[in-house]
């Protein structure tokens, strides 16, 4: 339970500075070819405030693992000085307040801008990736977060009221190429991300885990936020926003950040088997695929019920596309997008056995 509700931190500060990210990357950008929509001086000084308080969750949930009751805020300041997680919690508040002096003073938004890649350096500090290679791992962890808060922070402040973007035209002529690099960065690093926890064969493999099931989704995930993106940049009419593939495009980028933030929380399976012996199948994995043999080896085998999953996977990404040259109600993309996941998530798991 502890677990979850320190991922649920981790969620709720990836979003809060994502907006922090977007909301300083368009200060870059010229006023007629941005959202009119803008963060408040007073608004950025109070999600600045707030990042040390999320941050704290992991820190926290050692407090409770560690320290015994009574030991719990003598706990709290040995592991801040002591651990890993503690001296990333530490940079992070130190960043977030200097940040926070920048948004109150008026500071450029150049040092706004360096504060805030140093903020998303102390999260990547206290990753997985960083421990087991320091140098490749920090870079690689805290591109890749970046990178995916740059998308979403300029996305969400374009969702929340589309109307007030002046030139649509002129924004997707900037951000159109600009989502499509970050893309291509978070898939590379997020490939050497992977590399490290694990090794390339025991992808499938990794399914019976905690760890590999956030992975399988949080891939599956990016697959109509793909969708979802090139309809806004290619596909839907170019002369006014369209807010609802606006919004099923930021949902998917939630769904990537949540999947991100739990992943964040789970053991890595270095070796799928110890892994296992130690931690356990996830919850619906051995519902699904059956009861694992050791040693783990994931193989084809497909099911009835899970050809049909797969089946129907398709055909709601192909609605996906049908609802962007027809006028449906703006649910259904929406609805689409999370029933491709869910459905191929399962056919998936069903044509698996381990």
């Amino acid at each position: 339970m502890i677990t979850f509700f320190t991922a649920l931190a981790d969620f709720f500060l990836y979003i809060l500075m994502a907006v922090l990210a977007g909301a300083i990357v368009l200060k870059f950008v010229p006023a007629g070819r941005r959202p009119g929509v803008r963060l408040g001086r007073r608004t950025e000084v109070l999600l600045a405030m707030i990042i040390p308080v999320l941050g704290a969750a992991p820190v926290i949930q050692l407090t409770f693992l560690l320290a015994p009751e009574g030991y719990r805020v003598e706990g709290f300041l040995d592991i801040a000085t002591g651990f890993r997680s503690g001296h990333s919690f530490l940079v992070l508040t130190a960043a977030a307040f200097l940040l926070m002096l920048a948004f109150r003073f008026g500071a450029p938004r150049w040092i706004q801008g360096i504060l805030l890649l140093s903020a998303f350096g102390s999260i990547a500090y206290g990753s997985h990736s960083a421990t087991i290679e320091e140098t490749g791992g920090l870079i690689a962890h805290g591109i890749h977060l970046t990178a995916l808060s740059v998308w979403a922070g300029v996305l969400l402040h374009v969702t929340v009221k589309p109307s007030s973007t002046p030139d649509w035209r002129g924004f997707l002529r900037w951000f159109t190429p600009v989502a499509a690099g970050l893309l291509a960065v978070m898939i590379g690093t997020g490939f050497y991300l992977m590399l490290l926890v694990m090794k390339a064969g025991d992808y499938a493999s990794s399914w019976i885990l905690p760890y590999g099931q956030m992975l399988l989704l949080k891939h599956l995930s990016l697959i109509p936020l793909l969708a979802a993106a090139a309809i806004n940049g290619f596909i839907a009419n170019k002369d006014r926003p369209p807010a609802g593939w606006l919004k099923v495009e930021s949902l998917m980028l939630m769904l990537v950040l949540f999947f991100t933030a739990v992943m964040s929380k789970l053991s890595p399976p270095h070796e799928v088997d110890s892994t296992i012996g130690s931690e356990g199948a996830a919850p619906f994995a051995e519902w699904l695929s059956g009861t694992p043999i050791l040693p783990i080896e994931a193989q084809f085998s497909p099911s009835p019920e899970g050809v049909l999953f797969l089946v129907i996977s398709l055909l709601l990404l192909k609605i996906l596309f049908i609802c962007s040259r027809l006028d449906l109600p703006r649910w259904l993309p929406a609805l689409s997008g999370l029933g491709f996941i869910a459905t191929a998530y399962l056919g998936l798991m069903m044509v698996t056995s381990f």
